[in-house]
């Protein structure tokens, strides 16, 4: 059933990442999209002004006002056509007459006209608003405009347009290119097409924007392009790229606790069951022993016989004992999870310690036939904690030692001076801890599982108070085990210093 739920759950958990997700990369992605097209405005509109401003610079110094002298001292023979304009610019008569006079490789433009005014002048030839208007408000009304096939310098131009794109604080690499098209190829006043405008469709995930190309005059035509952009798009998008990696991972995290916290209930509750298996299969030993006993002397006229009296009363006793002693450190084990374990500091002589303990242990030694060693290795064993909590520590993993050993057990115990610590070590050649379990028997109530079989007496909580007492003496344990070749305890305790 818990393995359903938690199947359940993890789908539903990882279903919700991966949806997220998808929502964030379709975000990043739309996100990315708008900055690319931003990019790519902002550069055209950069290189179409600067090109333009250069443009415009380059007409302006090209124009100046001439007399009608000038007009006649013309020769005849170098005028290629000559002819009267009636174009309207917004109803408004621009010029009576235009000469264009060619002397390779200068074009000179000459506009005449009576009727000039300043408005149809500025609306004719916008770029040389300024210098025509002062040159108009000076009373002249005759200009020459020179046009060379080259007139913007190819250096000059990717110059301005790297420190124009530096001033809007776009960090890119670029090129630029000239393409002339022969005089042959082009007619003076046609319009370009749709795909002169626009060769390069854009490409919203290529690292490089091709801008919209520009033409100077009909046959000259500046294109441009700048690369690497996906660096700088990304630089641009960093903030949401940001916000999404932590709302992520912050996600991720949530539910990995909330699956985590999952599981751990979900073991509370099976050690919570093993408990109250193990503690109900221990409690029913010794009432069912004394209800034996007090139903012999009863019904078997014991009470006629003191010896065997006192042996069913002995019988009960040690029982009874046994079932205070059990009571008495389930009692003390929920004592120390609220309020922690109390150390009253003393001096313990740890050698002296192990030795009274297997003194009082030698009766359930010898009915076990087991082989227990002492040795001591060093001059001074003394450290400083409670003498009760360290001997029940001590006895605990001699219990242990036993419980988990087969018939006969062999049991080695080693007391050694290691520099300012006193190390313990008991070890058997009994089952054994698997590798998978070795973390987890310092917890309350887990025990090794071993099915529905309780042939080894015990409920979780030995192991678990002898970690607390080691850790409240500011010591450490480890146990070094492999299944079904014996077990290790090792305990480092601070020694005490004179």
């Amino acid at each position: 059933m818990n393995k359903s739920k938690n199947v359940v759950a993890l789908t539903l958990m990882i279903s919700s990442i991966a949806l997220l997700l998808v929502l964030q990369l379709f975000w990043l992605r739309d996100s990315y999209e708008r900055s690319y097209f931003g990019l790519r405005r902002d550069a055209n509109y950069i290189f179409r002004n600067t090109l333009y401003t250069m443009r415009d610079s380059i007409y302006q110094s090209n124009i100046r006002a001439v007399n009608r002298d000038t007009l006649r001292e013309i020769s005849p023979g170098s005028i290629q056509s000559i002819s009267i304009l009636k174009q309207k610019v917004e109803g408004r008569k621009i010029a009576d007459s235009m000469i264009v006079t060619t002397k390779a490789p200068t074009v000179q433009i000459i506009v005449s006209g009576k009727s000039l005014s300043n408005d149809s002048i500025i609306e004719a030839i916008r770029p040389m608003t300024r210098q025509l208007r002062q040159s108009i408000e000076g009373g002249q009304k005759s200009f020459m405009i020179r046009l060379a096939p080259d007139t913007v310098s190819l250096d000059t131009l990717k110059q301005n347009f790297n420190t124009a794109l530096k001033k809007a604080s776009i960090e890119v690499k670029f090129s630029v290119e000239h393409q002339v098209t022969p005089p042959e190829r082009f007619h003076m006043f046609r319009r370009p097409d749709s795909n002169e405008l626009n060769d390069n469709p854009p490409r919203v995930y290529s690292d490089t924007i091709h801008l919209e190309g520009l033409r100077f005059n009909p046959g000259s035509r500046y294109n441009a392009s700048i690369f690497p952009i996906q660096n700088v798009i990304l630089r641009q998008i960093a903030p949401q790229i940001l916000f999404s990696f932590f709302l992520t991972i912050l996600t991720v995290i949530a539910f990995i606790i909330l699956y985590r916290n999952l599981r751990a209930q979900q073991r509370l509750m099976e050690l919570k069951n093993d408990f109250i298996s193990n503690v109900t299969h221990e409690l029913k030993t010794p009432v069912a022993t004394v209800s034996v006993a007090l139903e012999a002397l009863k019904n078997f006229h014991a009470l006629n016989d003191p010896k065997l009296t006192n042996e069913y009363l002995d019988i009960a006793r040690n029982e009874l004992n046994r079932l205070t002693l059990m009571t008495d450190k389930i009692l003390k084990a929920s004592v120390f999870e609220n309020k922690g374990i109390t150390i009253q500091k003393e001096s313990v002589d740890l050698q002296k310690t192990v030795t009274q303990i297997l003194d009082s242990m030698r009766l359930i030694f010898e009915k076990r036939q087991a082989k227990v060693s002492f040795t001591p290795e060093g001059e001074s064993f003394i450290v400083e904690g409670e003498h009760a909590h360290i001997t029940n520590v001590i006895y605990n993993l001699l219990d242990n030692a036993l419980k988990y050993s087969p018939e006969m057990p062999v049991i080695s115990i080693d007391l050694k001076e290691i520099s300012d610590s006193v190390v313990l070590s008991v070890r058997d050649e009994g089952l054994g801890i698997p590798v998978e379990f070795k973390k987890k028997i310092f917890e309350k109530f887990f025990r090794v599982p071993t099915g529905d079989v309780h042939n080894i007496k015990g409920y979780g909580l030995g192991l678990s108070y002898v970690s607390g007492v080691v850790k409240a003496h500011q010591g450490s344990i480890e146990v070094e085990s492999e299944s079904g070749k014996g077990s290790t305890f090792i305990i480092r305790w601070p020694k005490r210093h004179s």
